[in-house]
């Protein structure tokens, strides 16, 4: 018997990270951000700044798809360009004191919603949820990896 549509993993992740990413938008919103604001902050080292091209991986995503964010966490003065002294191709991305609050506050949201969850569920079923989704992942990397050939 096969599976309804709402029954695979693709879509149950899908689900899942749809309601996550609604409610941290809602939280990111009370301080005039938003959740990918949120995720980029929170991937900038707080003493030493960042590349984007560091940065990008972690968000899954082409240093060159982080203009939009970048410009606007510039314009609401959360970061800061610094252009690289040897490579003036490359700039660093440095937080200013608002954007190292703005960091704290999505840290502290995501910690918040970690410690809710491993109350409810169990801090042994939420390590087994990560073991499954790596695996998921690494199955994920793999195919891909096989597709590309």
């Amino acid at each position: 018997m096969s599976k309804k549509h709402t029954e695979t993993i693709d879509s149950k992740l899908k689900t899942a990270w749809q309601v996550v990413s609604r409610m941290y938008n809602a939280e990111a919103l009370l301080h005039d951000a938003t959740i990918a604001m949120g995720h980029f902050l929170l991937n900038v080292d707080s003493h030493e700044g960042s590349y984007a091209s560091e940065i990008a991986p972690a968000l899954g995503m082409e240093g060159t798809s982080l203009s939009r964010i970048i410009q606007s966490l510039e314009e609401k003065k959360m970061i800061q360009r610094i252009p690289d002294k040897n490579d003036k191709r490359k700039t660093k991305i440095m937080l200013t004191k608002k954007g190292v609050q703005q960091k704290e506050l999505a840290k502290n949201t995501v910690r918040n919603f970690n410690h809710m969850a491993e109350l409810k569920i169990g801090k042994e079923k939420i390590n087994v949820f990560f073991k499954v989704l790596d695996e998921i992942t690494e199955l994920a990397e793999q195919r891909n990896r096989l597709l590309k050939q």
